[in-house]
């Protein structure tokens, strides 16, 4: 956080060459960053210039320096007695060593701004002259605009140090001085090759970066339509993030049209962080599951760090709300571990980091405990089809979860619950537009009678009784169906005017209304404008950030006389600083001026808000309110019930108070129809055919898919018709789970293909001999149900022969550190990290000294920890290191294949470790050409061996697993006689 004046001199001269570089977007392009570093758009570019211009500007020696060292200060204080520990994830399976050290080099952060208080870098730092602020750290997005570091900022956490963590508990004499320099030291080389790696990819055009500065989930709701209509938006249709009103155009390409398109397309891989945790889990994947390329290869990478529950097995679906499995069916998006129950990732280290925590941490404080998921795109492409009614109630278990804050009960039971502990579902993240999103993204998967669904659907939440203030919320459901193009409900499709006819609503007559209320035929949308007078504010201005939190608000419009008195919540609203005027009389009348300044300036906050029409048309208009009020929640009313009062009103005011509302067609610089008119046509562009072959679902009491069943219907006189019509029998023969081969009689076997993993072992057939159709129904497979296909271990193999791991995460052991010179005292952490792999009912096998089970996935792990503990020479049967282990049959004591290790390595990424080996299988015709020199292998007391001896179940899944690995850390290209390539399967 602090540099001195060369680095200083250093950072500004690099800011020179970027803004000369970005005057325009065409310069930049020229310029040699814009070989690799592109702008979506030129807001962004703009944006940058700003923060550059910043940091060129700042007086780096003055009021920043200050300002990083009171921040410093205070958090150093704040830190002083607590142990914070996320560093431990950089330490991988070395990390119960490690927790003093890493709480050290927190705290030595906060204390001096410099990396672990590195007494090096302190040191230079005052040998080069004055220490000045890097202003990198100084300038920041806050509403502060200042010195904002996030508190639980940890250096260490970006890199891989397991390596590092090893070679210091080997040496625990050195003080937690030496050893934090030791590990910083490590960083930085770290860090240092990874520039020069970077750099090489770039001279070899290799990388290209792409940059957007806006709000993520817009971006990518807007990038979903630009991509899938192929063309960009002529009229803008959202901003670019909050508290602005920068139109979000998609504008940052200079080309052809058909080169655009390669600037935008669809994504291999979507790594989301976890911004699921800040903008809820199901909002973060209706945003980026559309931008997923519909590949088997493809995978929509999600993390959390906050806990949702306290068992980590339903944390998923707690965060979703819903059933895992019956969501995955439904958004054809499966977590790759639904099926498989397998993960190669080291979990075992982030429970047990989280059960040695618990302890340090207040009990009301939010907890972590980091839950990583691969979503895969299944690979049977077999679309779905659901009862509209069974969907529609699916549909209302999950909406009732969302907004479970409207339940008394819940809500009363949480606050009871978060006097102890809190989850991340307490923060109210969801909105009704969240729910529509989901409908959205499922209404392009899932066959069925949308309108019968939707109408079902929102007559359930009409008439649900448990959601005590979601009536209020109706109109904004309404609302964002329409405007999303899902559905629009009769009341709006009819328009205002021919509502109060049909409906028989008490609407005003046109000319007590003025601007787009007083047309003919207003639109059935319009947006109220309210201005929140500044001092109105000072309530959370006066308030300190610490305490004060993010609190949830809403707009709320009221009808407060006549017969018909409403309240109806708007959850989904834009707001900015400045003011606005309005002309009724003219259809460009709205102005508006935004003050950059934002929280640190002194204009009024302007609320933009979108309503149905007819609700402002209904009653009185001197009866009609509009206010901005907190959500209703345990802590918005503790901080701030006392000064705004039991309904936690901010501001409001009447739509008569022309100076501080308007009502407008749409809002300033958006064009809402042809945003309405987009969404449309992304969902006619990505719906499926309805006459396609479909699996169709069965659901359970609990509103969970139980049952898939797919009929194939033949033509009159086709071979099939008439073999079902003489009477043949009809075998539906299992090849994995998600295939089942139909043999009718002699004729030709046809495949039939689950879109998700089901027993296609224990299937049931109904046969139509007159109609001449055969239904195959299987229940779904979810781990950790028995698996006879080991399907976890699958290569899938797509129809231009290119190779995909369904379920394995690559490696390059390339790049992967040699664990060098095991002593005995990495024994323990070895052992720990393997005992981590065992379930509980494994682990109480273990100690009673079963050696074998009937589960060949539970053997197989004991015979890892055989080959793992024998390499490192650990192993009470073996003297020394092994490096040759043999796989052999328990059944005939005959050897089948011979592992050679080369060396032990950390994994980085799953925070693990693997062997670095080579595999030989011992055919027939092997052994024979090579079994002299086999022998000698074998038998050399210079390479001793070690025999793992297996059952014929566990001798199958080495089998399927041993080629499924090699592809993991494969890193040449596979030929054209390769069988995986010809033959489509495991050589």
């Amino acid at each position: 956080m602090l540099v001195s004046e060369s680095d200083l001199k250093i950072l500004r001269e690099h800011i020179a060459q970027l803004l000369k570089a970005s005057e325009t977007l065409e310069t930049w392009l020229t310029s040699s960053y814009g070989k690799f570093i592109q702008f979506i758009n030129r807001g962004t570019l703009g944006e940058l210039r700003k923060y550059w211009t910043e940091y060129q500007n700042i007086n780096a020696a003055g009021k920043a320096a200050a300002e990083i060292k009171a921040g410093l200060s205070q958090r150093s204080k704040e830190a002083k007695n607590s142990n914070v520990v996320t560093g431990l994830r950089s330490a991988g399976p070395l990390w119960a060593d490690g927790l003093q050290l890493v709480g050290h080099v927190y705290r030595k952060y906060w204390e001096t701004g410099v990396a672990g208080g590195c007494s090096e870098d302190s040191k230079s730092l005052g040998k080069e002259g004055r220490v000045v602020a890097n202003p990198m750290f100084a300038v920041s997005s806050a509403p502060s605009g200042k010195f904002a570091v996030h508190y639980g900022t940890e250096p260490l956490l970006g890199f891989h140090l397991a390596e590092t963590f090893r070679s210091l508990t080997s040496n625990q004499s050195q003080t937690l001085a030496a050893q934090s320099q030791r590990l910083i030291r490590a960083a930085k080389n770290q860090f240092r090759e990874w520039c020069r790696a970077f750099a090489a990819a770039v001279e070899k055009r290799c990388v290209r970066i792409q940059l957007f500065f806006g709000e993520a989930v817009t971006f990518c709701h807007e990038l979903q339509l630009e991509i899938a209509l192929g063309k960009q938006a002529s009229h803008a249709r959202a901003y670019t993030r909050p508290w602005c009103l920068h139109p979000l155009r998609l504008d940052g390409f200079v080309g052809s049209q058909d080169a655009r398109r390669s600037f935008l397309d669809y994504f291999d891989v979507i790594d989301t962080s976890n911004l699921g945790d800040h903008v809820g889990l199901l909002n973060m994947i209706t945003a980026t599951a559309p931008l997923l390329r519909p590949l088997p290869s493809s995978a929509l990478c999600t993390e959390s760090l906050l806990t949702v529950s306290d068992n980590p097995t339903t944390a998923l679906s707690a965060a979703l709300g819903c059933d895992v499995a019956t969501f995955s069916l439904v958004t054809s998006l499966a977590p790759s571990g639904l099926s498989s129950g397998s993960s190669m990732e080291a979990v075992s280290n982030e429970a047990a980091l989280q059960n040695m925590t618990s302890n340090s941490v207040s009990d009301t404080r939010q907890r972590q405990y980091r839950l990583r998921v691969h979503w895969k795109v299944p690979g049977a492409s077999t679309q779905v089809r659901a009862d509209p009614d069974e969907l529609a109630a699916y549909f209302l278990g999950v909406y009732k979860k969302m907004f479970a804050q409207e339940d008394m009960s819940i809500l009363f039971s949480r606050m009871q619950r978060m006097q102890s502990k809190h989850y991340s579902t307490d923060m109210q993240r969801y909105t009704r537009a969240a729910i529509v999103g989901l409908l959205r993204l499922v209404k392009t998967k899932v066959l069925t009678d949308w309108d019968r669904v939707m109408d079902k659907f929102v007559e359930l939440v009409e008439t649900d009784q448990s959601l005590l203030v979601g009536s209020n919320s109706l109109q904004e459901l309404n609302m964002h169906l329409a405007l999303l193009g899902v559905w629009t409900v009769p009341v709006l499709a009819e328009g205002p005017r021919k509502v109060q006819n049909q409906f028989n609503l008490p609407l005003r007559p046109r000319t007590s209304d003025r601007g787009v209320l007083g047309e003919v035929k207003p639109p059935p949308f319009v947006y109220i404008i309210m201005s929140i007078p500044r001092k109105q504010l000072k309530v959370f201005t006066d308030a300190k950030a610490e305490t004060m939190g993010t609190p949830g608000m809403h707009v709320s419009v009221k009808q407060q006389f006549g017969m018909n008195q409403y309240e109806n919540c708007f959850y989904s609203f834009h707001c900015y600083f400045g003011r606005f005027r309005y002309d009724e009389k003219s259809d460009d009348g709205l102005t508006c001026e935004e003050d950059q300044r934002g929280w640190l300036g002194s204009s009024d906050l302007v609320i933009i808000c979108g309503v149905p029409t007819f609700g402002i048309l209904t009653g009185p208009r001197d009866g009609l309110t509009v206010s901005l009020a907190l959500n209703t929640s345990p802590e918005n009313i503790m901080l701030f019930g006392q000064k705004l009062g039991p309904l936690l009103i901010v501001f409001e005011t009447s739509l008569e108070d022309e100076r501080r509302v308007a009502v407008c067609r749409d809002p300033p610089y958006i064009d809402t129809e042809s945003s309405n008119n987009a969404q449309r046509q992304w969902l006619n562009a990505l719906s499926r055919d309805s006459d396609a072959e479909a699996a169709s679902t069965t659901f359970d009491r609990a509103h969970r898919v139980d049952k898939l069943q797919i009929r194939k219907t033949f033509p009159q006189g086709s071979e099939e018709s008439k073999a079902l019509a003489s009477g043949v029998p009809v075998i539906a023969e299992p090849l994995d789970l998600f295939t089942v081969n139909l043999k009718i009689g002699n004729t030709s076997a046809r495949h039939i293909c689950f879109p998700l993993p089901a027993q296609t072992f224990n299937t049931k057939t109904r046969v139509a001999r007159k109609s001449s159709w055969v239904e195959v129904e299987a229940a779904l497979h979810i781990a950790p149900q028995k698996d006879p296909f080991d399907t976890w271990t699958y290569v899938y193999s797509s129809s231009d022969h290119s190779l995909a791991l369904g379920y394995i995460p690559r490696v390059n052991l390339d790049m992967q550190p040699v664990i060098t010179r095991l002593t005995q005292q990495d024994s323990t952490w070895l052992k720990m990290l393997m005992a981590g792999t065992l379930s509980s009912a494994e682990k109480q096998n273990q100690h009673r000294g079963e050696t074998s089970t009937a589960n060949p996935k539970s053997d197989l792990k004991q015979s890892l920890n055989i080959i793992f503990q024998g390499f490192a020479g650990f192993h009470p049967q073996a003297k020394g290191e092994v490096r040759t282990f043999q796989l052999t049959l328990k059944s005939n004591k005959s050897s089948h294949t011979i592992i050679l290790v080369h060396s032990m390595r950390h994994d980085l990424d799953l925070g693990s470790i693997v062997l670095d080996a080579y595999v030989m299988t011992l055919t027939k015709a092997r052994l024979q050409s090579l079994s002299s020199a086999s022998q000698r292998l074998l038998s050399a007391k210079s390479m001793p061996s070690l025999g793992v001896y297996v059952s014929d179940e566990e001798s199958v899944l080495w089998k399927r697993l041993l080629p499924a690995l090699a592809e993991r850390c494969r890193t040449w290209q596979h030929n054209t006689n390769c069988e995986y390539r010809t033959e489509g399967k495991i050589p």
